[in-house]
């Protein structure tokens, strides 16, 4: 039974910025990171493939590998929301290869369709 629980949650999850994934060195890099720094140029994460393209190319802020997270086996960009639709009360963010929960404010949950005031 908790392995059809599980399965719910993973099917159940919304990743912000998390389309993909490439190996760098052994590890998995999220989609849109920069794996090199040149002064011309940048290696990235594009559809699964590291690809060099010209720094101006690259829109500023980029996510930079080495700090991504895995949430239930997928790669998530540092930075990047998790907003698991079964627990829709918080979301986690992945920040420095480690999720963190994040509270949503009292407005946006009662908000939520999902928010049942009579229990």
């Amino acid at each position: 039974r908790m392995w059809g629980s599980l399965a719910v949650v993973v099917l159940g999850l919304v990743v912000d910025n998390a389309l993909g994934f490439c190996t760098f060195k052994r590890d998995k890099v999220c989609e849109g990171a920069v794996t090199i720094e040149t002064k011309l140029l940048l290696q990235v994460c594009e559809n699964g493939k590291l690809k060099f393209r010209k720094r101006e190319k690259v829109k500023p802020g980029y996510p930079k590998a080495g700090k991504e997270c895995l949430w239930y086996g997928e790669v998530v960009c540092d930075g990047a929301t998790v907003r698991d639709l079964n627990r829709w009360w918080f979301q986690s963010k992945c920040a420095d290869k480690r999720m963190r929960v994040v509270g949503r404010s009292w407005l946006e949950v009662v908000k939520d369709p999902r928010y049942n005031k009579n229990v």
